[in-house]
């Protein structure tokens, strides 16, 4: 298949990701499409695959993970579907290893905040890695600013600075400046760091979430 190169083919690549499966990519890497090289994407627990599925319909090679069972079994029943390139496995994020120098674009969209600093950090150090030249990493966290807005922090119980255990959901949440963000990515070329709130409207109450975007590139 070969790459869209015009606005009205990735817009339309939306359009079906979005009016099939209900699935609406992540905004930020529409925005910064043009600077995204040729090649593979790797997407680090790519959930219901809303941004694996948008990049498979551009026609770029995609491989993808995540813990969950069914969402791999989702992603992979769509893909043969449509008759996309897109492999999919099941595979816990901290322990995958990215293969060296691979990637156009590497994903980790609201997955790092689910892990205490030090497996961030070396998760980090895999992505820094795993990208080919003028390779793009895409990073979405909860902002410090998420915290502050939670309701209930009953069952929150602080671990470290910023990092907190859910004894409900059995996870850790942590929550993030941007500085730190920016320090997970030093060698790479700042494509942006925006720092914001998005409204959420897929639970039963619409709601804001407080959000770092960070995209970075490797220059060489």
């Amino acid at each position: 298949m070969e790459m869209p190169s015009s606005v009205t083919e990735w817009v339309e690549a939306y359009r079906a990701v979005r009016g099939q499966w209900g699935l609406t990519p992540d905004w930020r890497l529409i925005e910064y499409l043009s600077q995204i090289p040729k090649g593979p994407v790797l997407d680090l627990g790519m959930g219901k695959g809303r941004n694996a599925l948008f990049f498979a319909k551009m026609g770029y090679e995609v491989e993808c993970i995540d813990i969950s069972t069914t969402y791999v079994k989702q992603c992979q029943e769509r893909a043969r579907a449509e008759n996309l390139t897109m492999t999919a496995q099941v595979a816990d994020i901290s322990s995958y290893e990215i293969p060296d120098r691979r990637y156009a674009l590497i994903i980790a969209s609201k997955v790092l905040q689910f892990f205490r600093k030090s497996a961030i950090e070396d998760i980090a150090a895999k992505i820094n890695k795993g990208l080919a030249r003028r390779g793009v990493v895409f990073a979405r966290v909860f902002s410090l600013d998420e915290y502050e807005h939670i309701r209930d922090t009953s069952a929150l119980e602080l671990v470290e600075p910023n990092t907190y255990y859910h004894r409900s959901y059995k996870l850790y949440q942590r929550f993030f400046t941007q500085e730190e963000v920016l320090s997970l990515f030093p060698k790479l070329k700042l494509l942006c760091c925006v720092e914001g709130a998005e409204l959420v409207l897929t639970q039963k109450k619409p709601r804001y979430r407080w959000i770092i975007d960070y995209l970075g590139q490797r220059t060489r």
